[in-house]
């Protein structure tokens, strides 16, 4: 197996202007964090991802991110997810907020 998925935590978002959001068409926020078991980078095998899924009356639409070989410790990978679910962070705001950690 090249890497395990393992969900985190999930949110939803009810009350938002965007795309007329309201209770009977939320959008949702699923969390996970990676355990990669290749040997591309072994000195930082987490990473993290989030999936966002949402409806309207004709369609389902989702949004992915994910991004791998960030963190070395899995407890990183964690701390992050925290903050991310506690922030409600989508998956187009990932990258820029991975970037700023990576920078620090």
């Amino acid at each position: 197996m090249e890497k395990s998925v393992k969900v985190y935590g999930n949110i939803s978002i009810d009350e938002c202007i965007y795309r007329e959001v309201t209770k009977e068409f939320p959008i949702n926020l699923e969390y996970y964090k990676i355990h990669n078991n290749v040997a591309l980078n072994k000195e930082k095998p987490y990473g993290i991802g989030i999936i966002k899924t949402y409806e309207d009356n004709n369609e389902t639409h989702m949004e992915k991110s994910e991004f791998n070989h960030i963190f070395k410790k899995e407890k990183e990978a964690d701390n992050m997810l925290k903050i991310l679910v506690k922030n409600k962070v989508t998956p187009i705001s990932l990258r820029d907020i991975l970037e700023d950690y990576v920078l620090v």
